[in-house]
């Protein structure tokens, strides 16, 4: 069964119930949502999680509030089973490069990287893995364009600073 959940205000998923289980934020108040429930409900009145915040009845101990239960090592799948979605790896932000750009070559190109540079984890994280990849693509671009600016405009100040001197 495949499960949905919001925490800061991001949705995730679809996840199995060991990845829901160990999702950071997970807790008895998370909005989770499956196939088969009308509408989206909490982690505690959801009945294959609600286990998880009972206290323990008379006579049995409780679960460890320090322990989460592991997921599986691994997971079989039959024909015709949906094969769970894998993530590309993040591309690169360019951030140290777009500020040094910024701070030492060219500042209005080095700004426009910067404000691409501050997309990709954004988009990635939300799962907008193109939008993450492009938006990393333009600040390594607008990198470039500033260190080439830097450069082009840096020998016309100093022949004008020794001009003025």
């Amino acid at each position: 069964m495949k499960y949905w959940i919001i925490v800061n205000d991001t949705r995730l998923g679809p996840l199995d119930l060991a990845q829901l289980i160990n999702t950071p934020g997970f807790g008895p108040d998370a909005p989770v949502w499956r196939e088969g429930l009308a509408d989206w409900t909490t982690a505690s009145r959801l009945p294959e999680t609600a286990v998880l915040f009972r206290g323990p009845t008379a006579g049995q101990p409780g679960p460890s509030p320090y322990t989460r239960p592991q997921p599986a090592p691994y997971q079989t799948y039959a024909p015709g089973m949906p094969v769970p979605e894998q993530r590309p790896q993040m591309p690169p932000t360019h951030l140290v490069w777009a500020i040094l750009a910024t701070l030492c070559c060219c500042l209005p190109g080095g700004i426009v990287a910067l404000i691409y540079s501050s997309k990709v984890a954004p988009q990635y994280n939300a799962g907008d893995y193109e939008g993450a990849r492009r938006s990393s693509e333009r600040a390594g671009m607008w990198v470039i364009i500033s260190f080439v600016a830097g450069l082009i405009w840096a020998p016309f100040y100093l022949l004008w600073s020794i001009m003025t001197a």
